[in-house]
């Protein structure tokens, strides 16, 4: 299974009443989606390299997005990151 930060980030993309929510209330809606401080302050430094790695370190990521567990994954990622 996938961390609250990886499905936090998928729901993000998906969802766009969860985004109209982070927009209007980002710490709000990271508390309330259960990260933890560290993984806010992540999203906050909007370092693409360092959230592509922690959802890379994730062991579920691939499932909680619906690619096999033999398929690579792209050399790049959509992200979104709150300015």
């Amino acid at each position: 299974m996938a961390s609250k930060f990886t499905n936090f980030l998928l729901k993000l993309g998906e969802d766009p009443t969860l985004l109209e929510k982070f927009k209007q209330s980002p710490d709000r809606t990271m508390e309330e989606e259960g990260l933890t401080p560290a993984e806010r302050a992540l999203l906050w430094s909007g370092d693409v390299k360092l959230i592509r790695s922690a959802i890379l370190n994730d062991p579920g990521h691939k499932e909680a997005m619906g690619i096999s567990s033999d398929q690579n994954l792209p050399d790049k990622m959509p992200m979104i990151v709150h300015p």
